[in-house]
């Protein structure tokens, strides 16, 4: 799911910059007001200057008390005069009026932003007393304050600061709910409509639709249609893919399929010599007993016949056994049905394919099935397994100077276990983590395909076993593992 945060984001976002805007907006305003108030008090100052000097001079000349606390009164009230005081020549204070609400505390600490909270201003008074006589009856000091300005302006900044707060929020919710319908909620929808595209690995039943009757399309119906025209494309690309990745597979079955014949019939090459001599040294003897055979029936020596009869028909199982251990291996054991074996027979069976060519590499095999079992599984393929292990093991000891190989056989905890071991000093651990890979070979070039032991490995896992090398063993010692249980199928 899509978290929602885009509305959250573009309110605060709004309220940010409105209220930056307003704020400066505002301290702008109000300094410009502050400043036409300073000119409204000096014009103040001036209009006092022409309007009321001349006639205090007369009245403080005459000593007319009335008359100067009128003026002075009527200067106090005016404006943001808050004090006048009256002195006479010599600098005594004869008069002297305050603002009432001067005194109260002000409602903002302002007077700590400004330098002078007070503006003071001196006259002198004249008395025009007719042809260019002139006379000085007094001076007058008025004070205006600063603060009253900054005070009143101050109650008109936080009112308009209120409203347009107000202002501002009412805009921006009024604009989310715009980005909302015409942004958001379309984004969302895409959002969903690409996650569960995701989820069902790029597989869609139905295109995108924003539900909107735009009579002149905008950036989300070009954004609508390259959506969709990319899932259509990717719909193609997908099934081409999917098309190509089954023929690959047929291809690699049909590699693999190659390959595990191909290292069949390398094994069968490898062994071929050895067969032929299995075979062609029982031939020779069934000639030679025919031939004698003749010979002893000219002389009616009926006892000769008979052992000349009997060696052929020895020799004739011999070579029947021979052909049937290759007709085994020779076979596509993944298609042979699962039957019930005797380990010792099968093992004297696969070495009796091997026991030429071991022979001839002068290697000794000593063979112990500590007990025999009679097994159930595929006899096919575990003994092109027993076949791998064993021809293996006679080229690795061939060039040794001790050669030998042993073929134990023993159960172990519900499970049978078949070591082939030989007088090898074991296997590299950089070689041992490999040697059950496909394709891996230490041998030669043109003497191994690598698949021996890996195919070894997946025939006895197919058994429910397991085929393992035993680093812990002084000499190169594979395992064999078969359930004892196994079921026939």
């Amino acid at each position: 799911m899509v978290p929602r945060s885009l509305s959250r984001k573009v309110l605060a976002i709004i309220l940010a910059a409105s209220t930056l805007i307003t704020t400066a907006l505002t301290a702008i305003t109000f300094y410009i007001d502050y400043r036409s108030e300073l000119g409204l008090l000096d014009r103040s100052f001036g209009q006092l200057e022409r309007l009321t000097l001349g006639p205090l001079s007369t009245a403080v000349w005459s000593f007319d008390d009335e008359q100067i606390s009128k003026f002075l009164e009527g200067i106090v009230a005016t404006g943001d005069f808050v004090e006048a005081d009256l002195f006479d020549m010599d600098g005594t204070e004869l008069y002297t009026f305050h603002r009432p609400e001067q005194n109260q505390t002000p409602t903002f600490p302002l007077h700590f932003f400004i330098d002078k909270p007070s503006v003071d201003k001196t006259f002198k008074l004249f008395l025009n007393q007719g042809t260019a006589q002139v006379r000085e009856v007094g001076t007058l000091r008025v004070k205006a304050s600063r603060l009253a300005i900054l005070q009143r302006l101050m109650r008109k900044l936080i009112l308009t600061f209120a409203l347009q707060a107000v202002k501002t929020l009412i805009i921006s919710l009024v604009i989310l709910a715009i980005v909302q319908n015409l942004l958001t909620k379309h984004i969302m929808h895409v959002a969903r409509y690409l996650e569960n595209l995701r989820v069902n690995s790029l597989k869609s039943t139905q295109a995108l639709n924003l539900g909107r009757n735009n009579r002149y399309p905008d950036e989300f119906d070009t954004l609508v249609t390259t959506v969709n025209a990319m899932v259509s494309e990717l719909t193609v690309y997908q099934k081409q893919n999917e098309d190509r990745l089954r023929e690959k597979e047929r291809e690699i079955e049909i590699q693999k399929m190659n390959a595990i014949n191909s290292a069949r019939l390398a094994s069968l090459g490898e062994m071929a010599g050895g067969i032929a001599h299995e075979i062609n040294n029982p031939l020779a003897i069934i000639v030679g007993s025919a031939q004698r055979l003749e010979r002893e029936l000219d002389n009616s020596n009926y006892s000769q016949v008979r052992k000349c009869s009997n060696q052929i028909r020895q020799t004739c199982e011999r070579i029947g056994k021979v052909v049937t251990s290759l007709r085994k291996l020779a076979r596509d054991g993944e298609n042979s049905p699962r039957t019930r074996f005797s380990v010792a027979k099968l093992v004297q069976e696969v070495l009796s394919l091997c026991e030429e060519k071991i022979r001839q590499d002068n290697i000794t095999i000593e063979v112990d099935i500590q007990e025999d079992k009679d097994l159930t599984g595929n006899e096919v393929e575990v003994s092109q397994v027993l076949f791998n292990l064993i021809n293996n093991a006679a080229d690795a000891v061939r060039d040794l100077d001790k050669k030998w190989i042993h073929i134990v056989g023993a159960r172990r905890s519900g499970t049978y276990v078949i070591s082939v071991i030989d007088s090898g000093k074991g296997i590299p651990v950089s070689i041992a983590t490999r040697i059950m890979e496909p394709f891996y070979t230490t041998k030669e070039v043109g003497k191994g395909t690598g698949l021996g032991l890996s195919i070894s490995l997946s025939i006895a896992k197919r058994h429910g076993g397991d085929l393992k090398l035993d680093s812990n063993s002084l000499h190169t010692k594979f395992d064999l593992y078969i359930p004892e249980d196994l079921a026939l199928v």
